[in-house]
C-alpha cells in the first residue's frame, strides 16, 4: 500500500481540515510549499476585510490576484480596493458585499501613487475643484459638516462591482454609495445595479449636508398619507423597469435619524416576497412613506424588528404595525414612552391571528388590564421577551400582570384564563400585587406598607394562596416552557452612574429609588409547595427560572421537589435569599445556609437529568 501523504487526501477531507483553522494558521499553511498554497489559498481568501492595510500597489495587486477566491468581502474606508475588484477580470464570485466607505472626521487614506494616467488626471481635477479650507463652504455648509461631502461619489464604483457579481446574496451599503461625487442622488442607479439574486439588503442612510436645508423646510411634507401615496406611485414607473428582487427575504434600513424620501422607498415595489424588516433609528418623517410602501408592495411581510431610539408617536407606530397585510409572525420593539392604545390595538390583531414571537422593551402607556387582554388572546405565542439585565430605564413599563386584579376579574366577572399553551417556550413577565400577609418589613427593616386594595389583613390569608394557585394554573398549561423569567431586571449602569448610585448595594439602592423605580417585588409569587407549586408539575422542559429580587419562599423542600419534577432545570437565578422581609433574621439565615448546602451537593444543576449515568460520565 502506498504511503498516504497530504497531497493524496481527497478535496473533501482538505476542506474539512480548513474549517478548523483560523486565518493565521491558513496563512502559515500557504507558505509551506506550492502545493499547500494551492490547497489553502481558497479558504484563506474566502472572507476578506479590505481595510486600509491594502494601501499600496503591491498589496492591491495581491488582492487582485486572489480575487477569484473571495466570496465575502467588507470594504472598510478603502474605495481603491473596491475599484481593483470592480476592474479586475478574475472576480465575479462574490456572495456577500459590505461597503463601509463613510469616513470619520480626521481620518484619511495614505497618499498613493495611482498608476493609470486617467486616475491621476481625475485626482488632479478633483484637487483643483476642492475649495480652500474655511469656516464655511461655498454652499453655506459648516466646516464641521464638510468632511461628509468629501466622502461621497462611490455610486459608480459600487455599481460596477455589483454588475460584475450577479450571484450576490447579501449587500450592505452606506450613504456614500447612494450619491454621485457632486452630491446628487444616485440611489435608483444603485438599486438598478443590484443583482436580482439578492436575498438580504442592508441600507444605511444619513443626511447629506447639501440637503439639510430642504429637509428642514419640508419637515411636514409627508405627514399627509395621501401625499405619500402620490409620491410612491409617481416613482413606481421609473423603478419598475429594473426587474424584480423575487428572492429578497430580508431588508435592513438604518435611518441615522434622517429624512428618507419616498422616492428612495419605491424600490420596495420590486420586493414582493420580502418577509423580514429591520429598522434602526428611523425618524418619524419617513415612517409614513415606509409604512405606505410596505402595505402597497410587500404582502409576505411577517417579521418586524424596530431598533434604536424611537422618536415617533403612537399614531406613527400604529401605522407601521398595520403595514403587514397578513399580520405579524414576529415583532420586536424598543422601549417606547409613546406606545399607546392605537399601536396596541393594531398589535392585538396580530396577537389574535398569528403572532409567535413578541419582544417589547417598554410598553409606554399600556397598563396591566390591557396586558392581561394580550395574555388572554395570544394562543399562537411561543416567546414573550422584555428587557435584559442592564437595559432597564427609570420610566420603563415592563410586561406586568397585577395578579389580584386579574384573579378578582376572573372569579367574579368574566373568564380571564390565559390563551398561552404548550407551544410557549420563553415567558418574561412581571407578576405583582399578590396578597402577602406574611410580609413583615422591607429589606432594610422598615415596616411594610399595606395596600387597602389587597386583602392582606387578618382573616384574609386564604386569598394569598387562592391568587397564586390561579396564576400557577395559568403557568401549568405551558408544558413546553423552557425559560420562566419573573425576576427584576437590573438598571442601565449608565443611569446609575449618572445619578452617582453605582456604588450602592442592592438594599441601599432600593431605598434611594423607592419612589422612582422598583428594584424588588415584595408581593411576588412564593414558589412554595404550600402556595401551590405542585400545580406546575407538568413543566418537564423547564431549564431556567429567574426569581431575582422577589420575595420567594424556595427552600430545600421545594428544591427536592424541583429535582424530581423539573428534571431539566439547570439554574434558578436569585435563589439564595435571607428573607429579610419576613422579619426573622435568624430563620432567614438558616434557610439561606440550607439552600447553599443543597446547591453545593448538586453542582451540575438542579434537575435529576444532570445526575443520570450518561451525564456524569
Amino acid at each position: 500500500m502506498p504511503r498516504a501523504t497530504f497531497s493524496s487526501l481527497p478535496v473533501e477531507i482538505v476542506t474539512l481540515i480548513t474549517i478548523h483553522l483560523n486565518r493565521h494558521d491558513l496563512a502559515q499553511c500557504t507558505r509551506v510549499c506550492h502545493h499547500w498554497s494551492i490547497y489553502f489559498s481558497p479558504s484563506l481568501w474566502r472572507v476578506v476585510e479590505a481595510d486600509t492595510w491594502f494601501c499600496d500597489e503591491e498589496r492591491l495587486a495581491i488582492l487582485a490576484k486572489h480575487a477569484h477566491f473571495i466570496r465575502e468581502i467588507e470594504f472598510v474606508n478603502n474605495p481603491r480596493a473596491a475599484k481593483v475588484l470592480a476592474l479586475g477580470t478574475e472576480g465575479g464570485g462574490l456572495r456577500s458585499l459590505i461597503a463601509n466607505f463613510e469616513w470619520k472626521r480626521g481620518e484619511a487614506l495614505p497618499q498613493l501613487e495611482l498608476p493609470p494616467e486617467q486616475d491621476q488626471a481625475e485626482a488632479e481635477a478633483e484637487a483643483q475643484a476642492q475649495p480652500e479650507p474655511s469656516d464655511t463652504t461655498t454652499l453655506g455648509t459648516p466646516r464641521t459638516q464638510q468632511w461628509q461631502i468629501e466622502g461621497f461619489g462611490n455610486a459608480r464604483l459600487l455599481g460596477d462591482l455589483l454588475i460584475a457579481n450577479q450571484n450576490l446574496k447579501f449587500v450592505s451599503a452606506d450613504e456614500t454609495c447612494f450619491r454621485h461625487s457632486d452630491g446628487t442622488d444616485a440611489f435608483q442607479f444603485f438599486i438598478a445595479c443590484c443583482p436580482s439574486s439578492l436575498e438580504r439588503l442592508e441600507l444605511r442612510f444619513r443626511n447629506h449636508p447639501t440637503s439639510l436645508a430642504s429637509v428642514a423646510d419640508n419637515s411636514t411634507l409627508y405627514n399627509d398619507l395621501a401625499d405619500t401615496h402620490i409620491t410612491l406611485f409617481a416613482s413606481a414607473p421609473e423603478i419598475s423597469i429594473l426587474g424584480s428582487f423575487k428572492f429578497m427575504k430580508e431588508l435592513v434600513i438604518s435611518g441615522g435619524n434622517c429624512h428618507i424620501g419616498p422616492h428612495r422607498l419605491a424600490f420596495l415595489g420590486l420586493c414582493p416576497n420580502l418577509e423580514r424588516l429591520q429598522l434602526d433609528n428611523i425618524d418619524k418623517i419617513p415612517m409614513a412613506a415606509l409604512s405606505a410602501a410596505l402595505r402597497m408592495s410587500c404582502p409576505q411581510l411577517s417579521i418586524l424588528e424596530l431598533k434604536g431610539p424611537y422618536r415617533g408617536g403612537d399614531d406613527d407606530l400604529a401605522f407601521l404595525l398595520s403595514s403587514a397585510k397578513s399580520h405579524w409572525k414576529e415583532v420586536s420593539l424598543p422601549d417606547m414612552d409613546d406606545f399607546g392604545i392605537k399601536a396596541f390595538t393594531v398589535l392585538m390583531e396580530s396577537v389574535v391571528m398569528r403572532l409567535e414571537v413578541l419582544k417589547v422593551g417598554g410598553w409606554g402607556e399600556i397598563h396591566g388590564g390591557q396586558f392581561l387582554d394580550l395574555l388572554c388572546s395570544a394562543q399562537h405565542l411561543r416567546r414573550m421577551e422584555g428587557l435584559a439585565d442592564g437595559e432597564l430605564r427609570e420610566i420603563t413599563m415592563e410586561s406586568t400582570m397585577w395578579a389580584y386584579a386579574a384573579f378578582y376579574l376572573h372569579t367574579y366577572e368574566r373568564d380571564r384564563s390565559w390563551a398561552l399553551g404548550p407551544s410557549m417556550e420563553f415567558l418574561q413577565i412581571w407578576i405583582d400585587d399578590i396578597p402577602r400577609p406574611d410580609l413583615v418589613c422591607r429589606r432594610n427593616g422598615e415596616p411594610i406598607s399595606r395596600y387597602t386594595a389587597l386583602p392582606e389583613g387578618e382573616g384574609d390569608e386564604h386569598f394569598r394562596y387562592d391568587v397564586q394557585r390561579w396564576v400557577y394554573t395559568q403557568l401549568g398549561r405551558l408544558t413546553g416552557l423552557q425559560n420562566l423569567i419573573l425576576g427584576v431586571k437590573e438598571l442601565d449602569p449608565r443611569v446609575l452612574s449618572a445619578r452617582g448610585l453605582a456604588h450602592l448595594d442592592p438594599i441601599a439602592l432600593e431605598e434611594v429609588l423607592r419612589f422612582v423605580v422598583p428594584t424588588f417585588i415584595y408581593r411576588s409569587m412564593e414558589f412554595s409547595l404550600e402556595s401551590g407549586l405542585g400545580l406546575l408539575v407538568g413543566l418537564k422542559e423547564l431549564r431556567f427560572l429567574d426569581v431575582k429580587s422577589t420575595a420567594h419562599r424556595i427552600g430545600v423542600t421545594e428544591l427536592d421537589w424541583m429535582h424530581v419534577n423539573w428534571p431539566k432545570l439547570k439554574e434558578i437565578k436569585g435563589l439564595v435569599s435571607a428573607r429579610e422581609w419576613a422579619g426573622d433574621a435568624e430563620a432567614g439565615l438558616a434557610v439561606k445556609a440550607a439552600v447553599e448546602e443543597w446547591m453545593d451537593a448538586h453542582p451540575y444543576g438542579i434537575g435529576s437529568y444532570y445526575y443520570s449515568g450518561s451525564i456524569i460520565s
